[in-house]
């Protein structure tokens, strides 16, 4: 009978030490999942403050502004702009008028 009770003494205490190590890793692994909540509500926080940056920062007046103020950039004379029609007719419509394809 004692030798029944030393076993059954034997199974509860590594059961509880079993019960200790992983209650411990339970808490561990909780703390690591917060923290990667945390880093994650960051990024998407850092992600939302670039996005709304880069907005303000494309925006057509903005870069007008930056480029005549920082780099020295004006605008061009309208007297010296040249347009030019780069539209390319289809073969079809020049065969169709009695040019060449």
């Amino acid at each position: 009978m004692t030798k029944v009770n030393l076993l059954l003494a034997a199974l509860v205490w590594i059961s509880a030490f079993v019960l200790v190590s992983t209650q411990y890793r339970v808490r561990q692994l909780t703390v690591e999942i917060n923290k990667q909540r945390d880093f994650a509500y960051q990024l998407d926080n850092d992600r939302t403050k670039s996005t709304l940056a880069q907005s303000r920062l494309s925006t057509p007046s903005r870069v007008e502004t930056t480029a005549r103020d920082a780099i020295g950039m004006e605008l061009p004379d309208p007297q010296k702009t040249r347009i030019v029609d780069l539209r390319v007719e289809p073969v079809s419509t020049a065969v169709a008028q009695g040019g060449r394809p």
